[in-house]
């Protein structure tokens, strides 16, 4: 697995690993689906290297381990992964507990020649007490350590958990780059056009769409119904029935794509501005609706009906 541009946070990084320190902490900040997980993997990956090469040797047991680990989170296989390295998320969308981090500090104390190294993503969901954990950790990091925050705003992080780190700043991926991404993973040049200006500097759209490739498609048809001039009840209808078979997560990813196609039609003037708006507004009550329990078919008719109607 490549990571995908992100030449000057690869040479900092570089850098820093260059240093040999005994223990490191990072804080990658950016959007989702960018790459900082990745790359904090090989980060892990060059720090635990037996030859201590930049990002790994890519040879020793430590790169090889690591490489499983990696294959196993992107290709779905199940090789060893590498027992120097711990990951840490949220449990369904919850918080982050001091559970897990107390888990995860133990860790970092065991003994090890080549180190320890610690991932926690999404870092802004840990909770009060998971975070002045941590702090102490990044006070006093054990010898021979590695931590590795991934958020997607640093400004829900303690400032004290922040000023500990270093701070690497990942951008959008250019587009470009994604088109290229995309033709490699063997989409044809049209689709892998039109994904690349819907992804929007990240390929979370890629992945959504690689575990349900029927959501773009749902999310072409919900927009032609709002393009359309004319009120298609029949059409809105039929589709609602289907997306209402979605699960709330992939449903929250078609409507994400219908604003960015209406968006971006809206700025070539092919979409009325207020009529954008109106989704806008409308599609903060839709997540309101479902919150409450109403049908996701009830829910997404009632949401095209108020923008068409007014």
């Amino acid at each position: 697995m490549q990571v995908i541009g992100h030449q000057k946070e690869k040479e900092l990084l570089s850098k820093y690993l260059n240093k040999n320190q005994s223990s490191y902490s990072f804080l990658f900040e950016g959007k989702e689906g960018i790459g900082k997980k990745l790359l904090a993997l090989y980060t892990a990956r060059g720090f635990l290297c037996e030859k201590e090469r930049n990002f790994g040797c890519g040879e020793c047991e430590n790169c090889r381990l690591t490489d499983d680990l990696i294959s196993n989170i992107y290709e779905g296989t199940n090789l060893s992964p590498n027992p120097n390295i711990k990951l840490i998320t949220s449990e369904n969308g919850r918080d982050i507990k001091i559970s897990q981090i107390r888990d995860a500090i133990d860790f970092l104390k065991l003994k090890s020649k080549e180190g320890k190294v610690i991932i926690i993503e999404n870092a802004e969901k840990m909770n009060t007490e998971a975070s002045n954990a941590l702090l102490k950790t990044l006070e006093e990091p054990p010898e021979n350590s590695m931590i590795i925050l991934t958020t997607t705003n640093q400004n829900k992080l303690l400032p004290t958990i922040i000023s500990r780190c270093y701070k690497i700043r990942f951008n959008p991926l250019p587009k470009e780059e994604i088109y290229q991404f995309l033709l490699h993973k063997d989409f044809s040049e049209s689709d892998a056009k039109t994904f690349s200006v819907l992804s929007d500097g990240s390929l979370s759209l890629y992945s959504a769409v690689k575990e349900n490739p029927k959501i773009y498609q749902f999310a072409k048809d919900l927009a032609l119904l709002f393009l359309d001039k004319n009120l298609r009840i029949e059409g809105i209808i039929n589709l609602a029935d289907i997306l209402d078979k979605l699960d709330n997560k992939d449903l929250s990813i078609v409507l994400q794509i219908v604003q960015t196609i209406l968006h971006k039609k809206m700025l070539k003037g092919e979409f009325d501005i207020d009529l954008y708006d109106r989704l806008l507004k409308e599609y903060q009550e839709f997540e309101k609706a479902i919150k409450a329990g109403v049908k996701k078919k009830l829910a997404v008719e009632g949401m095209y009906f108020n923008v068409k109607g007014g």
